[in-house]
């Protein structure tokens, strides 16, 4: 009796592995791709960037998402090099309510987030473009410690969503 159990159960996975590996083939015959497995174009390849106003830790993860799309970096203008130019703002945080519960306001951050491309030899590709992204949280009055912490955590994803959107933009570039 054991030893049907235990070949019913190979049975039932060979059944379910057979199911799952005919769907996967299915999704990729129809033009399924997971999102993120595109790169840059090929005029985006070698890329200089110029983070005007970027904090080591932003400049860090545009660096490391650039990379993991496909760009080789340079330190120095050649010819074939685009220059990307960015700067992050934080914009002034607006007040929405405070009337959230004892001692809570909720507010508004905003990050915007510009950039530019121009050849290596100055020409321009892409004009200044802006993203701008905003996010709301709730702050504690009654835990000071909290307020300056709250608000540098939504700092961080904010820039996180901006440098994102900045790399799917460079992914769907056409010149």
């Amino acid at each position: 009796m054991i030893v049907f159990q235990v070949r019913t159960g190979i049975v039932m996975y060979s059944s379910r592995f057979i199911i799952v590996a005919l769907l996967v083939t299915s999704l990729a015959a129809c033009g399924f791709y997971l999102r993120g497995s595109s790169s840059l174009p090929p005029q985006l390849a070698s890329m200089q960037v110029l983070a005007e106003n970027l904090d080591s830790s932003q400049k860090a993860l545009l660096n490391q998402k650039l990379i993991q799309a496909g760009a080789s970096l340079k330190d120095n203008q050649a010819g074939d090099t685009v220059r990307l130019t960015v700067a992050i703002r934080v914009l002034p945080d607006r007040k929405l309510a405070d009337t959230a519960g004892p001692g809570k306001t909720i507010i508004r951050v905003f990050h915007q987030l510009s950039y530019s491309l121009a050849t290596g030899t100055g020409g321009l590709l892409q004009d200044n473009k802006t993203i701008l992204r905003q996010l709301d949280i709730e702050l504690d009055s009654n835990n000071l410690a909290g307020l300056e912490f709250e608000k540098e955590s939504a700092g961080v994803l904010l820039d996180e969503v901006l440098i994102g959107q900045l790399i799917f933009q460079l992914k769907n570039f056409q010149n």
